[in-house]
């Protein structure tokens, strides 16, 4: 309980601190509304236990049958940001309001939002770094199953208020009036994102 005191700050910094999430959760949130925000929330949290899932099951495993995985993890995610946002920039306008009328249409937020948050190094290194510090070879399994849910949690009721907030309709009418600027804007810092952490993985491997 003690360690869960001093942890639980230290994951709700890192949940509200911006980055890739935030960026798509915001543009889907005020430019599809609301159902599309709260799919892609969804999206996100369950997004997080790829990176729960070896760091509690023993990245010394992962290492092992798969030495390059972080790497491979962190360019893949780098290059998933740079595509997001090509699309982002390049989307054409939406002209009424849509929330989403089709079952495919309500799980494109959610795909998208998962894959955000599965690629997304900054999760990835966080989760690694937290388990690595909290967490002890003799822990057992429903505690680490417990701080992703903690994790995946958090992830959960922040995007979701996040999204909540950018759909109001005040907001996202503001929002969808100037999506063209919106769209560039969030599309450009994603590809600055994924270009800055692509250059720092191969630099690192350099």
């Amino acid at each position: 309980m003690s360690n869960l005191l001093l942890i639980l700050p230290v994951i709700w910094l890192a949940v509200i601190s911006p980055g890739a999430d935030f960026a798509m959760i915001s543009r889907v949130s005020a430019i599809d509304g609301r159902r599309a925000g709260l799919m892609a929330a969804l999206g996100i949290a369950l997004g997080c236990w790829l990176h729960i899932a070896y760091a509690a099951f023993g990245l010394g495993l992962v290492a092992h049958l798969f030495p390059q995985f972080l790497s491979v993890l962190k360019l893949t995610g780098a290059l998933y940001l740079v595509w997001l946002g090509w699309t982002m920039a390049t989307a054409q306008a939406v002209t009424a309001p849509a929330e989403g009328v089709s079952p495919r249409n309500r799980r494109r937020p959610l795909v998208t939002g998962l894959l955000t948050n599965a690629l997304n190094p900054k999760t990835s290194i966080f989760v690694v770094s937290l388990y690595a510090q909290a967490i002890e070879p003799g822990t057992q399994l429903a505690v680490k199953l417990s701080y992703g849910a903690i994790i995946s949690l958090s992830h959960l009721a922040w995007f979701a208020a996040v999204a909540l907030f950018l759909s109001h309709p005040a907001i996202r009418a503001w929002v969808l009036a100037r999506q063209h600027v919106v769209n560039r804007i969030i599309g450009t810092v994603l590809i600055l994102l994924g270009v800055a952490l692509g250059l720092a993985d191969l630099g690192g491997r350099a």
